[in-house]
């Protein structure tokens, strides 16, 4: 059932755009959505797994990007952007939980996501103020604030909670409401991105449906070159986790940036690669495990 969870999300808010009046909320549940995922970070057991490559692979989330942009712009600007804003975003939370599920090593992911989102949320906002330059991204301090605040928030509230007595944090499910809020966020999204389609009249049938297998490129090459990077590096032993760090992305991140600083149309890649990157995860945790529920 919760693979199939951001299909009905996406159909509802693309089926109910008036939802897009909430999409100021989309901030707000982000930060609790985080909150959620570092309540469960053991940041000594973080260090414990970690390895000087994944500073490689953190690293290679940038480049891939960048490399999309470079060898794209020249052809078609707009596409160029599309794919650097898609590929950039840092690895989901979800994903040690997806690497876990398919038996591997988790903790490598975990390091792989607290490097991702430290290294996109310091590089994207000095990036899009010179590859968009022209939208809304003119200033990247205010940008550099605000995913300042997005993380360092919901990090330190985790770190409170943790130190209240154990009676007054057991009856909280904290996976349970990440997975609401994650489907909120989800459908809000979809809603905020439908309604701008609705709005602009540029975007017709096919221009979105183009959109649709530009992201499903950049989800299918984001996983294989994990592989390949994973199979180079460690000898193929930690390949799902290098791949899964790649490709398994918070485009949640990205949709608040677009939402808030740059044009809300580049939000339909990020919305579509949700989509992708889902059914290839249900797919890999359904022929690993055939007995389990995703």
């Amino acid at each position: 059932m919760k693979a199939i969870l951001p299909l009905i999300a996406i159909t509802l808010g693309t089926l109910v755009p008036e939802l897009a009046y909430f999409s100021p909320a989309i901030r707000p549940l982000l930060m609790l959505l985080l909150l959620a995922t570092f309540v469960h970070l053991d940041l000594h057991q973080v260090w414990q797994g970690f390895r000087p490559q994944a500073l490689l692979i953190a690293s290679s989330n940038i480049v891939i990007a960048l490399g999309w942009y470079a060898l794209l712009s020249p052809i078609d600007v707009s596409l160029g952007r599309l794919y650097f804003i898609t590929a950039i975003a840092p690895t989901a939370a979800a994903a040690p939980a997806v690497i876990g599920l398919l038996r591997r090593n988790m903790e490598y992911v975990t390091v792989a996501v607290i490097l991702t989102h430290l290294f996109v949320g310091l590089s994207v906002p000095l990036f899009s103020s010179w590859l968009f330059e022209g939208d809304r991204s003119a200033n990247p301090l205010p940008m550099l604030q605000s995913i300042a605040v997005l993380f360092s928030v919901p990090l330190i509230l985790a770190q409170l909670w943790n130190r209240l007595p154990e009676p007054w944090r057991s009856p909280m499910n904290w996976r349970q409401l990440s997975l609401y809020i994650w489907v909120i966020l989800l459908t809000l999204a979809s809603a905020s991105a439908n309604d701008f389609i609705r709005q602009e009249e540029n975007l017709s049938t096919l221009a979105i449906a183009a959109i649709a297998v530009h992201a499903l490129i950049i989800c299918v090459v984001n996983f294989s070159l994990g592989r390949l990077l994973g199979q180079w590096l460690y000898q193929g032993r930690l390949d799902r986790e290098v791949s899964q760090s790649l490709g398994h992305k918070n485009t949640m991140f990205t949709v608040w940036f677009i939402l808030a600083f740059l044009k809300p149309s580049f939000a339909l890649g990020p919305m579509f690669y949700i989509v992708f990157q889902n059914l290839y995860n249900a797919y890999q945790i359904m022929t690993a495990n055939p007995k389990a529920n995703p």
